[in-house]
């Protein structure tokens, strides 16, 4: 049996004497105790989870990530829808036909309630009219005496039907009684040509 080794070999002498006390108090606690049990084999060395174990828990992962992304996308769809249908409270429709510069063309004019500022938010759905130059747009006005007046919003189409949310923040009253164009505006084009207009009682 080795001999207990005094405090001052481990430490030296350079300490002051009330330190050296607290110390070697401390000291003779540990020795007291003595070492740490060592672990046991099983303890030292954990054995590591199976394969089977890791790829049922990626599966669960995986099942759960697609449950929640699903639940998202139909909450997310389902808000859109309504908000698309409560953006806009439907006052009245108009249909427009096409002049003989835009024949096959067509659109449905949605004019919604108008709002405490006085705006009347509107959806028109177009087909029929063809894509236009870089700098070419549609606009659509409302009329007074048979002439475009007052513009309720420009737009560009592509093929098949194109929807377009538009504005009109006037008086309707002042204005043709349904009276409703679209132009052609194009670059170079000084008197733009109407390519739709408000389809008449008489006319349909």
């Amino acid at each position: 049996m080795s001999e207990r080794p005094d405090l001052r070999d481990l430490i030296g002498d350079d300490l002051p004497s009330d330190e050296l006390e607290r110390l070697r108090g401390v000291h003779e606690l540990l020795l007291r105790v003595g070492p740490p049990p060592e672990l046991s084999p099983a303890l030292a060395e954990p054995t590591r989870p199976s394969a089977r174990v890791s790829a049922i828990g990626r599966r669960r992962w995986g099942v759960l990530a697609l449950a929640a992304s699903l639940v998202i996308a139909a909450l997310v769809g389902g808000y859109v829808v309504g908000y698309e249908r409560a953006s806009l409270d439907v006052d009245y429709t108009v249909e427009l036909r096409g002049t003989s510069a835009a024949p096959n063309a067509r659109a449905s004019l949605v004019v919604g309630e108008i709002d405490a500022a006085g705006n009347w938010p509107m959806e028109m759905k177009v087909r029929g009219l063809a894509e236009l130059p870089q700098d070419g747009f549609y606009e659509l006005f409302l009329t007074k005496n048979g002439r475009p007046a007052v513009s309720c919003g420009r737009f560009r189409v592509h093929a098949g039907t194109t929807t377009v949310p538009l504005n009109a923040p006037y008086r309707f009253k002042e204005f043709d009684r349904g009276g409703w164009v679209v132009v052609a505006e194009s670059p170079g084009v000084k008197r733009a040509p109407v390519v739709l207009r408000t389809v008449q009682p008489s006319e349909a």
